[in-house]
């Protein structure tokens, strides 16, 4: 049985707010998005450049005031060619926007049950303004923090929500022909779950074929065509993200960062990180963060 429910585990906002704001850059040395998901609703605004998204189960490239929405479950992370781009977005829990039962919270509760799937990007034409007005003032909002902020905030994801069922951004039925594209997106998944759990420990392909139920061979194809990574590829770059966090959040000396996040060869280790973050670690451990103001979002 494929197990899929590992999911993106951080605290947004707090119990009370469960709403974040972040400001990426991608040209930022500590930014890294994997792929990942979260039971949370995500709002992607495009400032600057262009940002290839891996979303569902294939890559999309996003311009100049695209928006991108995600909504609970769907696996998203970057792309396999990451430019130089800067883009803010807000994650939330959509149950913030619950009224008691009332009107709203039926449409909110089918997008969250996957009843209704809605339209991923939301390019910046004329038909599409007012997307761009209501982003554009939610985002001021969230970085500004005025008084009452929380209640324009929440006023402002209602009114997007409420385009979407204005403009018919969604569909009532998930298209026949993803259905096979969703078990693959399932077994995806489980691998991914295994990689995140397991990261620290060896791992064979046979291991992550056996967790997708499919043969190595057959296995190292889908994954490929999926995520343009191979397994071990993206093993290494799992490794290497986190042995950032940890170079970042600790003194611990790198040769044990390395085998403790799995890699048995401290050389391998150093060729993988300088392949995947164009520094060492030791120069990665020593950057100046302060050159590059960027919100980075943590996925565990």
């Amino acid at each position: 049985m494929i197990n899929s429910r590992k999911q993106e585990s951080v605290q947004r906002g707090n119990a009370f707010f469960p709403i974040q704001y972040y400001l990426i850059d991608t040209s930022n040395p500590l930014y890294n998005l994997p792929l990942h998901w979260h039971l949370e609703f995500e709002l992607i605004h495009i400032i600057q450049g262009n940002y290839t998204i891996f979303i569902g189960n294939c890559e999309q490239i996003l311009h100049q005031d695209d928006i991108c929405f995600i909504t609970s479950g769907i696996l998203h992370g970057d792309g396999k060619d990451v430019e130089k781009c800067t883009y803010e977005s807000v994650v939330f829990d959509p149950d913030m926007l619950r009224l008691k039962n009332y009107s709203p919270d039926e449409f909110i509760t089918r997008m969250i049950d996957r009843k209704i799937y809605t339209d991923v990007v939301i390019t910046p034409d004329e038909k599409n303004k007012d997307f761009l007005s209501t982003v554009n003032s939610l985002y001021s909002i969230m970085k500004n923090k005025p008084d009452g902020y929380e209640l324009f905030t929440t006023g402002f994801l209602l009114q997007f929500l409420g385009l979407i069922k204005q403009k018919k951004c969604y569909f009532e039925k998930q298209p026949e022909s993803s259905t096979g594209r969703k078990l693959r997106t399932d077994q995806l998944k489980a691998v991914l779950n295994l990689v995140q759990t397991n990261y620290n420990n060896p791992l064979s392909l046979e291991q992550m074929a056996e967790t997708a139920g499919l043969s190595p061979k057959y296995f190292c194809r889908v994954f490929r065509e999926m995520t343009h990574h191979t397994p071990v590829e993206y093993l290494n770059l799992y490794r290497v993200n986190c042995a950032c966090d940890k170079l970042r959040n600790t003194d611990d000396p790198i040769i044990d960062v390395a085998y403790g996040c799995g890699f048995n060869d401290f050389s391998y280790f150093i060729k993988m990180f300088k392949r995947y973050k164009g520094m060492t670690p030791f120069k990665y451990r020593n950057y100046d963060e302060s050159r590059h103001a960027a919100n980075i979002p943590k996925v565990s």
